[in-house]
């Protein structure tokens, strides 16, 4: 049963498990005597260096005092990992598709990360996560995507871990120019790219528009390297999880078109002043915004007070013309007693 290629699936699956029984307080050794394993099959089986049954999960979790509701999704998962070419996350799978990405972003060396679309997730502010959830899953009610948006926002935390992996990423200039919210919160998107890509383990390159189809590269898609593991892919969802894929022969196309990315993409100082040009045209926008408001404002009052005016006029010829009516014509003035 033992298993020399670490699994992406299974490594997981070992940090699920050993989650559960750290939370029933029980030591491996405790775990093992209670199943009559080896310690060693409770270590093999937590590290993801064992090709688990779902059997096995299944003793594993109903000995850490899991109930059914909890187990049902993990033994699903658990047959997700055999297929071994690579599974799918969902946002309600466990703890979530992007729950399952911090785990492997957390453990990889390298990630390249090419996004032709939006701003890649671990370089959103909160606004710009908000504006964009709330635009793919508009059904979805303000408490998931408030706690979606919080976790994008702790994802973002490994890109300031003090023992840090290298962030490449590759950016289609149409991200940058794609309005997602309003101009303020582009502004504030791209001076937040701006600093991001100033970290020194960071590396932001934009592939420009006038490049054609030299800067297509098809849908996105993230590359993570590992020190002693296979490399896994990455393919998002936005709308409800992704893809990982392990197969080898998957894995390898997608590392062939790094080299690629590179040739084509902007140097980093290129990359920085055109994001800082747009950074700088949505901050002018969103200013011509507050005055165009503020006009139109003014216009709708100035509309408002000429309408009341008018009305008023109006209500006044109605009433002259009535009295006239009932008098038989206009009114002369009262003719005076003595004549000068």
């Amino acid at each position: 049963m033992g298993n020399r290629y670490v699994s992406a699936a299974y490594r997981e699956l070992g940090a699920i498990l050993r989650q559960a029984r750290e939370k029933a307080g029980l030591t491996a050794t405790e775990l093992a005597h209670m199943l009559d394993w080896s310690p060693a099959m409770i270590s093999r089986m937590e590290h993801g260096r064992r090709t688990s049954t779902t059997t096995d999960v299944i003793q594993y979790v109903v000995m850490c005092g899991l109930r059914l509701p909890e187990i049902q999704p993990i033994v699903e998962f658990t047959r997700q990992a055999e297929h071994k070419h690579g599974y799918y996350l969902s946002d309600e799978r466990i703890d979530g598709s992007l729950q399952s990405l911090i785990f492997h972003e957390s453990s990889a060396k390298h990630s390249i990360i090419y996004e032709p679309q939006v701003i890649h997730g671990l370089l959103q502010t909160p606004n710009y996560a908000r504006a964009l959830i709330t635009a793919v899953n508009a059904d979805f009610t303000e408490d998931w995507v408030e706690g979606s948006v919080r976790t994008r926002m702790e994802r973002r935390r490994i890109l300031n871990l003090s023992d840090h992996a290298r962030f490449t990423f590759y950016i289609h200039e149409n991200a940058l120019r794609l309005r997602v919210g309003s101009e303020r919160i582009m502004h504030e998107q791209l001076l937040h790219l701006l600093l991001t890509a100033g970290l020194d383990h960071i590396t932001v390159r934009i592939l420009p528009s006038a490049g054609g189809e030299r800067s297509a590269f098809g849908a996105a898609f993230h590359l993570m390297e590992f020190h002693a593991d296979r490399p896994i892919v990455y393919l998002e969802n936005l709308r409800d999880g992704g893809l990982v894929l392990e197969d080898p022969e998957f894995v390898r196309s997608y590392q062939k078109m790094a080299p690629m990315l590179a040739a084509a993409a902007m140097s980093e100082g290129q990359s920085r002043k055109l994001t800082a040009d747009l950074a700088d045209q949505y901050d002018r926008g969103s200013q011509r915004g507050v005055a165009d408001h503020l006009e139109e404002e003014q216009l709708q009052r100035r509309i408002g007070n000429e309408l009341r005016g008018g009305g008023m006029a109006e209500e006044q010829s109605q009433r002259r013309r009535g009295f006239e009516l009932r008098g038989g014509g206009v009114v002369e003035p009262p003719t005076p007693i003595y004549e000068a």
